[in-house]
């Protein structure tokens, strides 16, 4: 692969943007005759076979006239196999600092009055947050319904009592539902016991009544 001529010049892929600029001001700089601007065709068609942009081309730019020679995609993949046309290397943009940034502020650092910006509405917005919440809370009803744990009038009950914003998670509906059933059944209970208080009052009354009938026809 051709390279600049030997020196303080640094082959243009060894340098960066300020030491190329410098080079270009400095008495070691290389003249050219043919100007870079006549070879947008020659850049444009690079850029298409290589798969990046413009700006990733390099060119040698001891090696302009052959260069500007080429027309077709043919003869440009040529010239890269030949080295005279290279693709720059990709430039490294460390996001090690955004990590840890990203990670500081998951334990609530850099969140305070301070950073924000928008309203608080527009951080957080109510009505997504609704739709999570309700959703969420339809789910395990449905769940709960499907098991069998409750019955479809108790399923409707509170459903009506998540739409109405009773309860603000899991947590409270379940212990709600709980309290429920725990009070079904203590009035099923306590309707048992009178239902048997009322029969057995009932049969008192069946037998005192026979008795009564028994003593009269005598």
């Amino acid at each position: 692969m051709p390279f600049p001529p030997s020196g303080n010049v640094k082959h243009p892929l060894l340098c960066d943007d300020n030491t190329l600029r410098k080079g270009r001001s400095s008495h070691n700089r290389i003249v050219v005759n043919v100007s870079f601007s006549s070879l947008k065709l020659q850049k444009r068609l690079a850029a298409s076979v290589l798969k990046c942009g413009k700006n990733k081309i390099w060119m040698d730019p001891n090696e302009i006239s052959e260069i500007s020679l080429a027309n077709s995609r043919f003869s440009i993949r040529k010239l890269y196999k030949e080295g005279l046309i290279l693709k720059k290397p990709q430039k490294v943009h460390s996001r090690a600092r955004v990590r840890l940034y990203k990670l500081a502020k998951r334990k609530g650092r850099h969140m305070g009055i301070g950073k924000r910006r928008g309203t608080k509405n527009a951080r957080t917005n109510q009505k997504t947050l609704w739709i999570k919440r309700q959703r969420v809370l339809r789910r395990l009803l449905k769940r709960l319904r499907d098991a069998k744990k409750i019955d479809r009038h108790l399923y409707h009950s509170f459903y009506l009592k998540c739409k109405g914003n009773q309860f603000k998670n899991k947590r409270t509906l379940i212990e709600a539902i709980q309290r429920e059933k725990t009070e079904t059944l203590k009035k099923k209970s306590i309707a048992d016991q009178l239902e048997a208080k009322r029969l057995k009052a009932q049969v008192l009354r069946n037998k005192r009544k026979l008795k009564k009938d028994k003593e009269a026809l005598s």
